[in-house]
């Protein structure tokens, strides 16, 4: 039979009832308490922790609305089975946001892509130089190229990187089929008889957190404007085993935050202090709209004593149908990488990689990116500068470069219904939970503004402003007007 322990703490901050659901949902998905197990009655836990019945109400009723248990009438209430395979329900704005992809633009106001809308696409180009690579290597590009990677576009990377103070040899350089698969491979890279410990943020990035659950234990730190609290995370590494650190040193995925210089470096320290890891992730770098481009971590990574393994990808910086990502590797490690790459794919397009090549030779990319960055600099302006005067809304960090604000609603905002009245009228956002190792009932959302044109920010900031004034007057429950 299932042991049960019940405990609060009433010097906490957080609110009893909340304390009660986290206990039992710790132990209800660990598996400590059964499925069919009949919890302690609401009497029973109110007197044994001195409380009012009403908060043990509340916390029965959240574990029911979330899944975790039932109720039977006149018998109690018993933990019931949860389908380790079913779609969260915070996941099915993400989804939606992948699904109908492009197409949400002609339908909505979409604050809710993270990838640069078609019109923005360098076809022209793309074509010239598809038509030039068929005529210079003819069937043979179809053919399996290196598994690492094309030997020309590596040794051209090698010298682009330079340029950012980032000093590799085209040996520790792998081209992946996009940023996904490189974290599958870091995955399998730190992969042991148990799982590895990753540490990110909290918020982080929906994909790589969905890519991280099951494959890895997930460790969470709050982030603050320039970063981590890294006394808070040393203190985690003296009692845990950190195996690497996965972060967006610049223009961070949802928040935009950059991280300081200071913090920077304490991170590379504890790295080489700890035996650990860190992930890089730069996929907003080139996406700079106030000053010079910001130096990424890789920049400052000790050569000889390597922690960071550097990934950029080309979706952003071209389009997504491009399926190209570059790693920088750490010598001792790109042995195991070579291999784990091979059992993932054994080559990624040899056309594409040919391409890349070509637009950076030609200075076409260099180009596309200064046309990219005046574009969005302006939406971003206008953007922060509308949402500034919105009442009951704080945005919670002024980025000066990537795709996303991080605002924050009233916390008498039902965020949920929130999304779904801005999604009737017509504009799309991302909720804030998603982007939460665990769904918490916070009122924030994501707001990308690169899809929308100018016009369509204006309308769609509008509506949103609307849609929270009538929710505030509504006392934030049903959200409609």
């Amino acid at each position: 039979m299932s042991k049960i322990n019940i405990y609060i703490d009433k010097n906490l901050k957080e609110k009893l009832y909340l304390q009660i659901y986290n206990c039992l949902k710790k132990q209800i998905l660990s598996g400590d308490i059964k499925v069919g197990t009949k919890l302690p009655s609401i009497r029973q836990v109110a007197i044994k922790l001195d409380i009012n019945q009403n908060t043990v109400i509340q916390s029965y009723n959240f574990l029911e609305e979330k899944g975790l248990i039932k109720k039977i009438s006149g018998k109690g209430c018993f933990v019931q089975e949860f389908c380790e395979f079913k779609v969260e329900r915070k996941e099915i704005p993400l989804i939606e946001s992948f699904k109908y992809g492009q197409s949400l633009k002609n339908e909505k106001i979409n604050f809710s892509n993270g990838t640069p809308c078609s019109e923005y696409f360098p076809i022209e180009d793309y074509k010239k130089f598809f038509n030039e690579v068929i005529a210079e290597y003819g069937g043979e590009i179809f053919q399996y190229q290196s598994v690492q990677g094309v030997d020309s576009l590596r040794g051209l990377l090698s010298e682009e990187f330079e340029k950012e103070d980032i000093f590799v040899k085209k040996e520790n350089i792998q081209i992946t089929s996009g940023t996904q698969q490189a974290l599958d491979i870091a995955i399998k890279l730190f992969s042991k008889e148990t799982k590895p410990t990753v540490a990110l943020s909290d918020p982080t990035y929906p994909n790589a957190l969905n890519i991280f659950k099951g494959w890895c234990n997930i460790r969470t730190l709050d982030i603050k404007n320039d970063g981590w609290d890294m006394d808070e995370f040393e203190e985690i590494l003296k009692e845990e085993k950190i195996d690497f650190v996965y972060e967006c040193i610049n223009f961070q995925n949802p928040t935009g935050v950059t991280w300081s210089l200071e913090k920077r470096k304490k991170l590379l320290n504890l790295a080489e202090k700890y035996n650990f890891y860190i992930i890089e992730d730069d996929s907003f770098s080139d996406f700079y709209y106030v000053g010079e481009k910001p130096y990424s971590l890789k920049s400052i990574d000790k050569a000889g004593k390597e922690r960071v393994i550097y990934i950029k990808t080309y979706s952003k910086t071209l389009m997504p149908g491009i399926g190209l990502a570059v790693m920088v590797i750490p010598e001792n490690l790109i042995e195991r990488v070579l291999l784990i790459k091979y059992g993932l794919d054994t080559t990624t397009s040899g056309m594409n990689q040919k391409i890349l090549e070509k637009f950076i030779v030609s200075n076409k990319l260099s180009q596309h990116l200064s046309n990219l960055r005046k574009e969005f600099g302006e939406k971003q302006k206008l953007c922060l500068t509308m949402l500034e005067r919105v009442k009951n809304l704080e945005i919670l960090h002024k980025p000066k470069g990537g795709f996303f604000i991080w605002v924050k609603l009233s916390d008498e905002i039902d965020g949920e219904k929130f999304y779904l009245e801005c999604k009737k009228k017509g504009v799309a956002l991302l909720p804030g939970a998603l982007f939460y190792k665990d769904k918490r009932d916070v009122c924030k959302i994501r707001l990308s503004f690169i899809s929308p044109t100018l016009d369509e920010i204006k309308v769609g900031l509008e509506i949103l402003e609307k849609t929270l004034f009538f929710c505030m007057m509504k006392n934030s429950k049903e959200c409609s007007y």
